[in-house]
C-alpha cells in the first residue's frame, strides 16, 4: 500500500494506466537532496520526445476529467509549460468551451518571489519574462484574487506519496500559497501535475513547503488518504 496517498485509475480507459512501454522508462529515486533531484528529473523530462509529450498531455487531461473537483471548478489556474514540464495546453482547450475560466502565473517584479494570476483565452498574446517563460500580456483587470481560484494545477520537478513537492527552486508557489496552510476555507485546492516518472520515494521537506492535496500524472491520480475533500 502506498503511504500517504490512495492511487486511483480511471476504470475502462487505457489512457489512465501506465502501459508496459511507459513503465519500463520509469526511474524511481531514493531520498536525495533537492538539487540532485532537480538535476536528474529535469534532464529526464527534457529527454522526452515530442510524441511522448503529446501523449502525456492527452493522458493528463483524461486523468483530470476523472476528478469532480476539476470538472466542477469554474476558475482554474495552471501554467505555460517549459523545460520539459507536462503540458496542460489540452486542459485549457477542454476548459474554455465549457465556461471554465483559465489563469496562468505572472511573476511579480519585486523581491517577494510571489506570483499573480492572469486570465488567458484563445486570443491572449504572450511575451517572455526574465526567466524565458511565456506570460500573458495583460492588465490589472485580467488579474484574479488567488483566493477566488477554485483549483490550482502546479508544475513540479518531483513529488512523493505524502504530497510533498520539489519545484524549480525559486519558491514562488510556496510564497504565493503559503496562506493555504492556515486557511479556514478549502479554496483553492492545490494539485500537482507531472509525468509519472517524476515520482520519487521521499522528498526532503522544508518548513515553508506546501503539501499538495493530490498529484495527477499522465498515468494515474494520487490522492492524499487524509485531508483531501472531494
Amino acid at each position: 500500500m502506498l503511504s500517504g496517498y490512495r492511487v486511483f485509475r480511471c476504470p475502462g480507459r487505457q489512457a489512465c494506466t501506465a502501459g508496459p512501454d511507459r513503465t519500463r522508462t520509469l526511474t524511481r529515486y531514493a531520498l536525495n537532496t533537492k538539487p540532485e533531484l532537480r538535476k536528474r528529473l529535469r534532464a529526464h523530462r527534457r529527454s522526452l520526445s515530442a510524441a511522448d509529450q503529446s501523449r502525456a498531455a492527452k493522458d493528463l487531461l483524461e486523468q483530470l476529467k476523472s476528478l469532480p473537483v476539476f470538472r466542477n471548478a469554474k476558475r482554474v489556474a495552471m501554467y505555460l509549460a517549459s523545460d520539459g514540464e507536462i503540458d496542460p495546453v489540452r486542459v485549457m482547450a477542454w476548459c474554455w468551451p465549457r465556461g471554465i475560466r483559465c489563469y496562468v502565473p505572472v511573476v511579480m517584479q519585486d523581491d517577494r518571489n510571489t506570483l499573480v494570476f492572469a486570465e488567458v483565452t484563445e486570443h491572449t498574446t504572450f511575451s517572455e519574462n526574465k526567466f524565458g517563460i511565456k506570460e500573458p500580456v495583460t492588465g490589472r483587470r485580467d488579474l484574479i484574487d488567488i483566493q477566488q481560484l477554485d483549483l490550482v494545477l502546479l508544475p513540479l520537478v518531483a513529488f512523493d506519496l505524502n504530497g510533498n513537492r520539489v519545484g524549480m527552486g525559486g519558491g514562488f508557489y510556496d510564497a504565493t500559497f503559503g496562506f493555504v496552510k492556515e486557511a479556514v476555507c478549502d479554496r483553492p485546492r492545490l494539485i500537482g501535475v507531472a509525468h509519472d516518472a517524476q515520482r520519487v520515494d521521499q522528498v526532503e521537506v522544508e518548513p515553508w513547503d506546501i503539501p499538495l492535496s493530490a498529484v495527477v500524472t499522465d498515468a494515474r491520480v494520487y490522492q492524499r488518504a487524509l485531508g483531501y475533500r472531494q
